[in-house]
């Protein structure tokens, strides 16, 4: 009976061993498998910083040349052009004066588009006279 016994412990013995081993195996296998993927992407990362550093390059020494050539002449200004619509003319001074977009839209009979346009306009104007004022105000 004490072999019989122990004969079911060496097989199961054996059985956890074989078990394990497999296991062990697959383990091996599947961290095998992750490390060849891990080195086919550190592979192509590679390749890709290669590019990078190439492009870096190139645009580095088309900046260069672009230092060296001679800086273009800045554009001159637009003139001033009068209103050509009477309209446009009193949109452009209502909207000095701080009328809303509605007012000048019933007003003049302009759209959303045109009264966003002249206020757009009207603001970047003040914004580019104001400091001029200031230097006048400060001499």
């Amino acid at each position: 009976m004490l072999t019989q016994g122990f004969a079911v412990i060496a097989v199961a013995a054996l059985l956890a061993g074989a078990a394990l081993q497999i296991v062990l195996a697959l383990a091996g296998y599947r961290a095998r498998r992750i490390e060849r993927t891990q080195v086919a992407t550190l592979r192509d990362l590679q390749k890709d910083v290669i590019g990078m550093q190439q492009e870096l390059t190139v645009l580095r020494r088309q900046l260069a040349e672009a230092k060296r050539q001679e800086p273009a002449a800045p554009l001159p200004a637009a003139p001033r052009r009068e209103v050509a619509s009477p309209a446009y003319d009193l949109a452009t001074k209502l909207a000095r004066k701080g009328a809303s977009t509605e007012e000048l839209m019933e007003t003049c009979g302009l759209s959303r588009g045109e009264v966003d346009l002249i206020t757009m306009l009207q603001r970047l104007g003040q914004a580019a006279d104001e400091p001029a004022r200031g230097a006048r105000v400060g001499t």
